[in-house]
């Protein structure tokens, strides 16, 4: 019983940290004044808004039958959720190391903290900027709200997954910060923000769908347009491999917090 109890006063401490660390970085960002944290939201949706906007006007609205706009949108806002979130983590443990002299802060906080935010905002965002479109007509609204939830979910989850070992080798080693750049521009690329895995060749296929970003954007697409196109994902590979990425990112977050504590 009394471990039980030492359990929850732990969590409860984390998570009093948590939301401090995130309230902190808040009003760092964006200020008390004016929008303030509403440009957590803002930022990311005026940048996809534009960007489908753009999109519709220079491809004429569809491909083979596809929207472009909800294409651009469920593609580029779904890429920046992983992207963006790692970036930042990476970023916020460089900036924040005097943090760690406080006994109830610790790295894997500080993480947390920075992912709740850049995923809340992504996700506001592509709320923000989907809601806009079906109102002005631009998009029609999403055909299954349950495979848009869950792709959009596993996708999440992945981006927890990916920050947290990046970040967390960031402390290892100066060559992650080094690598990270083209690294990230070469999974944005592959990781079917700009294709749908039914226009690639047969033979090309199979390693497209090694990705587990290929399934959460063709089921994100899927629950947004039905079955106007041949959607490829499998549920249970995207969720083992997040099962199993995430034990490899907390090994390398216990890993680092050695060398934190040696330097």
């Amino acid at each position: 019983m009394e471990g039980v109890v030492e359990l929850w006063r732990s969590l409860r401490i984390q998570g009093r940290v948590i939301y401090a660390l995130m309230m902190r970085e808040i009003i760092t960002r964006y200020g008390r004044r004016g929008l303030g944290f509403l440009w957590l939201f803002l930022e990311p949706a005026l940048f996809t808004g534009g960007m489908a906007i753009l999109w519709q006007y220079l491809r004429f609205g569809e491909r083979g039958g596809i929207p472009v706009s909800s294409f651009v949108l469920t593609g580029w806002i779904a890429g920046k959720l992983w992207m963006l979130t790692t970036g930042k983590t990476m970023a916020a443990i460089e900036a924040n190391m005097a943090l760690f002299y406080h006994r109830n802060i610790r790295p894997i906080d500080l993480m947390i903290s920075r992912i709740i935010l850049e995923l809340s905002g992504v996700t506001g965002a592509f709320i923000f900027v989907s809601l806009i479109f079906i109102f002005l007509g631009i998009i029609l609204p999403p055909v299954n709200y349950s495979y848009l939830v869950l792709g959009w979910y596993l996708m999440a989850w992945f981006a927890f997954d990916l920050a947290i070992f990046v970040a967390s080798l960031d402390l290892i080693t100066d060559v992650v910060r080094k690598v990270w750049p083209i690294f990230s521009l070469t999974l944005f690329i592959s990781s079917g923000t700009f294709y749908l895995v039914q226009w690639l060749p047969d033979a090309v296929k199979p390693y497209a769908l090694l990705l587990p970003t290929v399934h959460n954007i063709e089921m994100i697409r899927y629950g947004y347009w039905g079955p106007i196109f041949t959607p490829y994902f499998d549920i249970s590979y995207s969720v083992l491999f997040n099962i199993f990425f995430m034990l490899i990112a907390l090994t390398a977050q216990r890993i680092s917090i050695r060398r934190l504590e040696v330097e």
